[in-house]
């Protein structure tokens, strides 16, 4: 039974730790971790999915967002939200991982502070996002800006690779919405979080700086981090290790899930 301790970083960044051992993996969560209210039961809940792809005993802090960003937010800012809680509450070089939307933040830290990253993991994700993931991200800030969260969600109904996953998302959304809308965030925050990942300026001379040993690790039908961007990522990051799992989407770290223990233990 693993104990989860929730609380803020620096006073605003909510954050759920999992063990005290002296090396701890850092993990910059999801977009989930914004599109929805930062509770300590939301986080236990993520990092309790956590605990089942990583190796067996592995000390980690997943860290979310502010929950009130400012109204400047950039991914330049918050990759140094990022390097400050580093150099301030963990030892360095530090294992640092970012899944999906936290990958892409996670690529700039390693490139700007690379002496602060030893190992990087992008988990479906990459340093960027595709085309048809823009696309995907352009119609999610309309839906938020118009505070039309029904339809916001239901963009989320079509990631699994199994039908009946989706399906079963649909339906809970039929079910649950009102529920799950009362969990949501501000609806300016949602739009300022995915708006800075549209304004992401991140070259293959940031990714030539990466000196850390890195793995790149999703799904090859990814509807957000597709279209060759983790091949791209992979080859400009020197040495990285790209794992494409084929025929999967942006859900292979769910549907996929003895697979991706494997890769991310052998690496680890």
């Amino acid at each position: 039974m693993h104990t989860i301790e929730t609380g803020l970083l620096p006073g605003r960044m909510p954050f759920a730790r999992v063990g005290r051992g002296p090396e701890c993996l850092l993990i910059i969560n999801g977009g989930q971790g914004f599109m929805m209210k930062p509770e300590p039961s939301r986080l236990e809940k993520d990092a309790g999915r956590l605990i089942r792809i990583l190796p067996p005993d592995t000390n980690f802090v997943l860290i979310g967002y502010d929950p009130d960003p400012k109204a400047d937010l950039s991914l330049e800012g918050m990759a140094g939200d990022i390097a400050e809680i580093i150099d301030v509450n963990f030892k360095k070089p530090v294992g640092l991982m970012g899944i999906s939307y936290g990958g892409v933040i996670a690529t700039r830290v390693a490139a700007r502070y690379p002496d602060f990253v030893g190992k990087l993991i992008l988990l479906a994700s990459a340093y960027g996002f595709s085309a048809d993931g823009k696309k995907r991200l352009q119609k999610q800030i309309q839906f938020a800006k118009a505070e039309q969260f029904h339809a916001l969600l239901q963009e989320f109904t079509t990631v699994f690779r199994r039908p009946w996953l989706n399906l079963l998302l649909r339906f809970r959304l039929s079910f649950e919405g009102r529920r799950l809308i009362a969990r949501m965030g501000a609806p300016s925050s949602i739009v300022r979080y995915l708006e800075a990942m549209l304004d992401n300026d991140v070259t293959n001379e940031d990714l030539n700086d990466i000196s850390a040993r890195t793995l790149i690790l999703g799904g090859e039908r990814d509807q957000f981090f597709g279209g060759g961007m983790m091949e791209a990522t992979a080859s400009a990051i020197k040495g990285a290790k790209l794992t494409v799992l084929g025929d999967e989407t942006h859900m292979a770290p769910v549907e996929r899930m003895s697979d991706v223990r494997k890769h991310l233990q052998e690496f680890i």
